[in-house]
């Protein structure tokens, strides 16, 4: 897992060099980090629905749904780092499905996703409330434990997860050098990784 963290770092200084920021100091910016975290969790978010989507059409074990839980695993090591998380602090990867559903997994990640939003003052129309960070490395962590146990639920080993990250990071690196955006966007570059 910690090569994954590393690789992970690196891809993020280049995306935000891209924009113009510094992720170092970015992240370490009081209000900058609030703001880093609310854009991870949102890019979280929206991955976890193109998860259940491949799901619902396709079923359970597609090379594209491999594909998506390692989208997610970008996110998810981006928050991770921001909120302090080390990578010896992420599930084994080891867990046993114990028959649990897609749709639990689905929910339990939903739910700490929903749970990381609620540690951010995110109602603008509320009184009181700011960040709480304590309340975020908790969404987090279960957030680990939700992809850990989809993972099982995949049949996706951590030997296969990371091997499926590391591909995924190179076409991330390609993108980012191709000023990859929302009208040039194609999944076509996915299909060279082996899942």
């Amino acid at each position: 897992m910690q090569e994954i963290f590393r690789l992970q770092w690196e891809l993020n200084i280049h995306t935000l060099a891209n924009a113009g920021k510094d992720f170092e100091s970015t992240i370490r910016d009081p209000e900058q980090r609030i703001i880093w975290i609310e854009n991870y969790r949102k890019a979280l978010s929206a991955e976890l629905a193109e998860l259940i989507r491949e799901v619902r059409d396709y079923g359970i074990g597609t090379r594209n749904g491999k594909v998506e839980i390692v989208d997610m695993l970008h996110f998810l090591v981006s928050l991770s780092q921001i909120l302090d998380i080390g990578p010896e602090q992420t599930p084994s990867f080891s867990v046993p499905q114990n028959g649990a559903s897609f749709e639990a997994c689905a929910i339990r990640a939903f739910l700490a996703i929903d749970e990381l939003q609620n540690s951010l003052k995110w109602k603008w129309w509320a009184k009181g409330g700011g960040f709480k960070p304590e309340k975020a490395r908790s969404a987090i962590l279960g957030m680990w434990d939700a992809l850990a146990l989809t993972c099982a639920v995949f049949g996706l080993g951590f030997e296969d997860l990371k091997e499926i990250y590391v591909a995924k990071n190179r076409i991330n690196f390609e993108r980012q050098r191709q000023n990859y955006n929302e009208d040039t966007k194609t999944e076509a570059d996915n299909l060279s990784i082996r899942a």
